[in-house]
């Protein structure tokens, strides 16, 4: 029979963790107590039953995040989890705190429905029919009553018909396309006088190649690449040299890199979820990130990295060694 002292004991000790760590993963929590992740995951089900915590619809791999009532607004912390779409109409909403749903892009609509630990949906009434509106999570009733009402307010504006204004923009958008097609027009004069300068000058030299003159003048037109990083060119070059095959790139930043991977094994060929960080020593957190972001993909896990493991990091990585590999490497 189990000693419902300790249960207790370990519950409070949970809760405390909470406390004082706010929104926090299960493997978190298990590190906190010294307990296995698992046994952890059904002692926070336990509280959660109990209702003395939350779960975030928000997850960070494939787990939520546990938090008590209060600590919403620490769920912003890990909005980098949120994908673009969930970011913009996070902002959006942020930035407005009450949205009308019908007045939205599908795209912003889909992701509002899908950011609910921060869009709350308000049905309001108007006459004999219901609207749906999104409200940021701190904002209070009298906040929301005074957004609702300055939204359908001009909402009704816009509907008794101000089509002057409406002609005026599109008078005003004829402008301005007319003014870039006067801007092109320039621009190609001022190319054409270019190349013809420049013939003046080279057949003075003798030296006249139209074909040089055109690669000049698209030189200057032409459009920046985005940033090549050296740490994610230097992965990939490793990679090349192993044969190992890029399937997908998730991730590129100056010092990290991720993505899905194919290695040819004795047992044929064999995918992985690849995290590459530049640092000098990867922690128990890189290690634990990694397991989450393979196992929502259901692939084991590969760190590279030219650094070294820190104590709890090794650890860790023996008792979950069948389904995360590492492997220090050297760079050029």
């Amino acid at each position: 029979m189990p000693d419902l002292q300790k249960i207790n004991h370990d519950k409070e000790m949970i809760l405390s963790t909470l406390r004082f760590k706010g929104p926090s993963l299960p493997v978190h929590i298990a590190k906190a107590l010294g307990v296995e992740p698992l046994f952890a995951s059904a002692m926070l089900s336990e509280l959660k039953a109990e209702e003395k915590l939350k779960i975030s619809d928000m997850k960070v791999g494939s787990s939520p995040l546990y938090f008590l009532l209060g600590q919403e607004d620490k769920l912003e912390n890990f909005t980098q989890y949120l994908n673009i779409r969930e970011k913009e109409a996070l902002a959006l909403l942020k930035k407005n705190k009450v949205l009308k749903d019908d007045t939205q892009t599908p795209i912003i609509r889909v992701a509002l429905r899908a950011i609910k630990d921060f869009a709350i949906p308000v049905k309001v009434r108007i006459d004999d029919e219901v609207k749906l509106f999104w409200r940021y999570f701190s904002v209070n009733d009298n906040e929301l009553r005074n957004s609702v009402q300055q939204i359908l307010s001009h909402s009704l504006f816009k509907d008794k018909g101000f089509e002057e204004k409406k002609e005026e923009k599109k008078e005003e958008k004829k402008e301005v396309k007319v003014e870039s097609e006067i801007k092109t027009e320039v621009e190609e004069k001022v190319v054409e006088n270019v190349l013809e300068k420049t013939e003046i000058k080279t057949e003075e030299k003798k030296i006249y190649d139209p074909k040089e003159v055109k690669q000049k003048v698209a030189r200057v037109k032409k459009i920046k690449t985005p940033q090549e990083f050296e740490f994610v060119k230097n992965i990939l070059s490793y990679l090349d040299a192993k044969d190992i095959e890029v399937l997908e790139k998730l991730l590129e930043k100056k010092k990290e890199f991720a993505g899905k991977i194919r290695i040819d094994s004795l047992f044929g060929k064999q995918e992985f979820y690849l995290m590459a960080k530049d640092k000098k020593k990867i922690t128990e957190t890189d290690i634990n990130l990694a397991l989450q972001k393979a196992q929502s993909e259901k692939m084991i896990a590969v760190i590279l990295s030219p650094g070294i493991l820190d104590k709890n990091a090794e650890e860790h990585l023996k008792q979950w060694r069948n389904l995360i590999k590492f492997e220090k490497i050297k760079l050029s």
